[in-house]
């Protein structure tokens, strides 16, 4: 196992047409730990597609340089850089067996040719019973030792991603490079397959970077995740940090389901404790989160709040309840979910979506009284995007 350092690394394109150049990878700095699960996540074309495939060898860098362990890999061919990499669409040899796929890579490594297969006949036996071994251990643990005589077409498509992992598993590597390996499964399999993914990595051990576009395997995979938008790393932490501590908008929006709300508002005076006016209802926040509000005070900034976060006033947790923060809105659509019912708001010209206890009365058309935790509140600079609370 190794961790994997990426320093100062850029990657650009030039559109052969006009001539322009795409930075897809800019100035990106992860030093991701050995043994770690580290997700790289972001909308299409933020390029942490482009930022695996130069750790594996498949993308030469622009610039920058990749450590893979202490050793610079920009040179290192990919088959000799110790890793294995699982793609979005498997990449089984249709007429090969199971067996047959994942043994495939390990021959091709480990066996020279059949000349000296021919003249190093014992040698060449303990390779093959190693093979063996490594293959009927992989099936074991992924649950496909009897599918191993079959074809990819006599398969599923859960059925197929194992194998693909598996072919993974017995090279052995130092790092596992994973690109949105769940996204042609279904999405009671993909769940399945999520946590199987889990308990792969607590067993193995091997770090592993995961690309994916889905912010809900991010959340619930990754120990760091690495959020990125337009070639450049906007943050990466722990999922709750990020969650709970974003550093702009983007990652504020991007993660969460439904996304954060964000409201256009002014920071007004109101004695020592300034609050948030969006001009359509007030919020105040707790006073050890007013002191950064101090320098915006007359300044239009951008106000955020989480669905769970507005809760019905009649079911409110005591944990949240604020007299100050009550708002009446009109409730537009009820969407019930049984655990919970997403309500969609409007206050004024602003429309809110709240995640609110499956209790709730709250009806189509109605107004309801809702309280807003003002302790979970965020308020971003207007013009940076930048976390101000």
């Amino acid at each position: 196992m190794a961790g994997v350092t990426l320093r100062n690394l850029n990657k650009i394109f030039t559109d052969p047409q006009s001539k322009k150049e795409v930075h897809a990878v800019n100035d990106l700095n992860i030093d991701i730990h050995d043994g770690e699960f580290l997700v790289l996540v972001g909308p299409s074309g933020c390029g942490k597609t482009t930022a695996l495939r130069m750790v594996a060898g498949l993308e030469e860098t622009t610039s920058g340089e990749i450590l893979i362990g202490d050793r610079v890999v920009n040179d290192v061919p990919p088959r000799d850089r110790n890793i294995a990499m699982v793609f979005q669409n498997y990449a089984l040899y249709p007429h090969m067996s199971v067996y047959e796929n994942m043994a495939f890579g390990l021959k091709l490594r480990m066996l020279p040719g059949l000349a000296w297969q021919l003249t190093h006949m014992g040698e060449a036996a303990k390779i093959k019973t190693d093979i063996d071994k490594r293959i009927k251990d992989a099936s074991a643990f992924l649950d496909i030792a009897h599918l191993l005589e079959r074809k990819p077409k006599a398969l599923s498509g859960g059925q197929r991603q194992r194998v693909a992992l598996g072919r993974a598993i017995v090279r052995e590597p130092q790092v596992f490079l994973m690109d949105e390996p769940l996204s042609n499964l279904d999405a009671k399999l993909r769940v399945q397959t999520r946590a199987e993914l889990i308990k792969l990595h607590r067993r193995l051990g091997i770090t592993t970077i995961y690309v994916t576009h889905d912010q809900v395997e991010a959340m619930t995979m990754g120990q760091r995740i690495a959020v990125m938008k337009d070639g450049l790393l906007q943050q990466c932490d722990t999922p709750l940090k990020l969650y709970h501590e974003p550093v702009n908008m983007f990652v504020a929006g991007f993660l969460g389901t439904p996304s954060m709300n964000f409201v256009e508002a002014q920071v007004v005076k109101n004695g020592a404790r300034p609050l948030v006016d969006t001009g359509a209802f007030q919020v105040h926040l707790p006073e050890a989160r007013t002191a950064a509000l101090q320098n915006y005070v007359g300044k239009s900034v951008v106000f955020g709040i989480r669905p769970e976060d507005i809760h019905d006033k009649a079911l409110t947790p005591p944990s949240a309840a604020d007299l100050d923060n009550v708002v009446r809105v009109n409730v537009d659509v009820v969407e019930p979910m049984g655990s919970l019912s997403t309500v969609y708001l409007t206050s004024g010209s602003h429309t809110l979506i709240a995640n609110v206890d499956a209790e709730t009365r709250a009806k189509e058309g109605a107004p309801l009284d809702v309280v807003i935790d003002g302790s979970a509140a965020h308020v971003f600079d207007k013009e940076t995007e930048q976390a101000i609370v």
